[in-house]
């Protein structure tokens, strides 16, 4: 028995065009694109007539551990019971899903309980979208480190880069993630322009992914930490604020991907009761290098960076489930067309993901992760916020099509 999607125009993210064609969906991936469509008897007819479909959208950057609604990031499991942090990702996790984030990557979890999360998510017994976890991230010794005790793993020094890198896969990361440079969300003490890991720390931690069949995502704000990231061969670059034409010359000549989560800000204003009561020195940084973060985005996709949408979902204000908030701020501040941002949060994604020969497009043999939009996002981006069906492995999780 098979299950169709009939009636809506289907996205192509190679393209930027759309095609009327009914979408056939056998054990959990497109079977077939018909013209027109035919089901059998017994089969499952969706009618999704005047709805916009493409491919379930990919979050690169996501922190599904950490609570939203908090205002201070300073530790904000300190005395919870610990299956508190478990409840919070999964919830976390659905949220994320019915938005039509179908696959997300945690670069940052706490205490591993976002891969038990996603070995639930995996097993059928909570529902969330694909995940791919980093574990602890690694970081030099800071005053951030109290911040995220259960987010950081400290490593100074090649040789405990090593053994922390190790510790990440014997828990079961599918990556991982390091700190090139201070962060904007941290400590007072720290600088987001101050680099942390030098190159030939990061070229350790490479090598160890590299030598498990995995890769290097790297935090990097300052130009320097940029550079070092994309010279050691990390495969991303997360947020990449104070780059200029150079430096994103030479991620481009590398293949560097950019995950530049342009949200962050936006969604933290966007919330009043925690914009006006996240901590002072966090404000400032936010408001101060907004402006300059989204116009280096752009600067990055002219020089030929490529870009996959991550969200930095977990930060003050920038809540779970609004993760489709990302593209629009790649359109409407960082100047990314409709089209770029879409492929961005899909076709580019995967790519990122070495995934892009199961997800990321509409394709015959592909998962048949999809979403159905009520009005075009090529003609107002604002449009993916508005989601009325999200299928996950041909699974309906959410459908207000009749609405």
């Amino acid at each position: 028995m098979s299950r169709w999607i009939r009636g809506g125009s289907i996205y192509d993210v190679h393209t930027g065009t759309y095609r009327r064609q009914d979408i056939e969906i056998a054990e959990g991936r497109i079977a077939r694109l018909a013209n027109t469509a035919r089901p059998a008897a017994g089969d499952d007819v969706i009618d999704a007539k005047g709805a916009f479909l493409l491919p379930g959208l990919i979050d690169c950057h996501v922190h599904l551990c950490m609570p939203t609604e908090a205002a201070n990031p300073d530790n904000p499991w300190r005395g919870q019971p610990a299956g508190a942090v478990a409840i919070y990702a999964a919830e976390a996790a659905r949220r994320t899903l019915l938005a039509g984030i179908t696959t997300a990557r945690d670069v940052g979890g706490w205490d591993y309980h976002e891969i038990a999360v996603r070995g639930a998510i995996n097993r059928g017994i909570i529902p969330g979208p694909r995940l791919f976890c980093a574990g602890r991230l690694l970081s030099i010794t800071t005053a951030t480190v109290d911040y995220y005790p259960g987010m950081y793993e400290v490593a100074d020094g090649p040789d405990e880069i090593r053994r922390a890198a190790r510790r990440q896969l014997a828990q079961g990361a599918d990556f991982i993630k390091i700190m090139a440079t201070g962060a904007l969300t941290s400590s007072e003490y720290e600088d987001s322009r101050a680099i942390q890991y030098t190159l030939e720390e990061i070229k350790v931690a490479v090598a160890i992914a590299e030598d498990n069949y995995k890769y290097v995502a790297a935090h990097a704000h300052a130009e320097a930490g940029i550079r070092n990231a994309a010279l050691a061969g990390c495969r991303s670059i997360e947020h990449g604020s104070f780059g200029n034409e150079e430096i994103y010359g030479v991620m481009a000549e590398k293949g560097t991907y950019l995950v530049p989560t342009c949200c962050v800000v936006s969604a933290m204003l966007a919330d009043n009761q925690v914009s006006a009561t996240v901590p002072r020195h966090i404000h400032q940084r936010y408001v101060e290098f907004d402006e300059i973060h989204l116009k280096n985005v752009g600067l990055a996709k002219r020089c030929g960076v490529p870009i996959a949408m991550g969200t930095d979902a977990g930060t003050p204000g920038n809540h779970h489930g609004d993760n489709a908030q990302e593209l629009v701020s790649m359109v409407r501040g960082a100047g990314l067309s409709p089209h770029e941002s879409v492929a961005a949060a899909t076709i580019d994604a995967a790519r990122l993901l070495r995934q892009e020969a199961n997800l990321g497009s509409l394709e015959v043999g592909k998962f048949a992760d999809v979403i159905a939009l009520a009005e075009d996002p090529l003609a107002r981006i604002e449009a993916v916020r508005d989601v009325r069906l999200v299928m996950k492995g041909g699974a309906v999780v959410r459908d207000d099509l009749a609405a």
